[in-house]
């Protein structure tokens, strides 16, 4: 019998991630709380990058909205404009930006479709400084460093209105996650749009 062959999605996710699943919500319940903690408004009509997934279900329960997604559209070639014209009042990119080749071209699109009074939030995972020691997970292109990522995001024409570090590692047994509890392993960003770049 053999193994069929790693599948990756058009968005660069993994394919075999399955992000709607109510499993998927309860592993992930500690980055979903911090994640929601962040975000202090989520205003009408809303853009989540990335397939239909069980964060966004929760936080139409908690603000009253409808969000729309990307789904399998390939955000490294496809411009948002092309699909999801908007103009969008907010824009999510929950750990999104690090699966993908390049998160300039994402970013550029979501200025494009974004209102001029909109909010972009965005999580990423934070790239530890002793990589070497923990690791990178394979199924990340990039994992920014916080001076990088808010340098990505200016580039792309957002003004950073807040920006933060938290720890979303769930408690588990060893050394190593012990060492993880001590670090602030996501960024997570509110942020609108500014000038646009020239």
């Amino acid at each position: 019998m053999s193994e069929s062959p790693r599948t990756w999605s058009h968005t660069g996710i993994q394919s075999e991630v399955q992000v709607q699943t109510h499993d998927y919500a309860r592993a992930a319940r500690r980055r979903f709380a911090v994640t929601l903690g962040f975000i202090d408004a989520l205003p009408q009509a809303v853009l989540d990058l990335g397939p239909s997934n069980a964060l966004a279900r929760v936080m139409e329960e908690r603000f009253r909205v409808q969000v729309q997604h990307t789904g399998t559209h390939d955000l490294d070639r496809e411009p948002l404009r092309a699909f999801q014209p908007g103009p969008y009042a907010a824009i999510t990119a929950f750990e999104i930006l690090e699966h993908l080749l390049n998160p300039l071209f994402v970013l550029d699109g979501c200025r494009d479709v974004i209102r001029d009074d909109g909010v972009l939030y965005l999580t990423v995972p934070r790239r530890h400084p002793h990589e070497w020691l923990f690791g990178k997970s394979p199924e990340h292109f990039h994992e920014f460093a916080p001076d990088e990522l808010r340098w990505v995001v200016e580039k792309a024409g957002f003004r950073i209105e807040r920006f933060e570090r938290a720890n979303t590692t769930e408690l588990a047994l060893g050394v190593r996650p012990l060492l993880r509890r001590t670090f602030r392993n996501l960024l997570l960003v509110r942020c609108r749009p500014g000038p646009r770049p020239a």
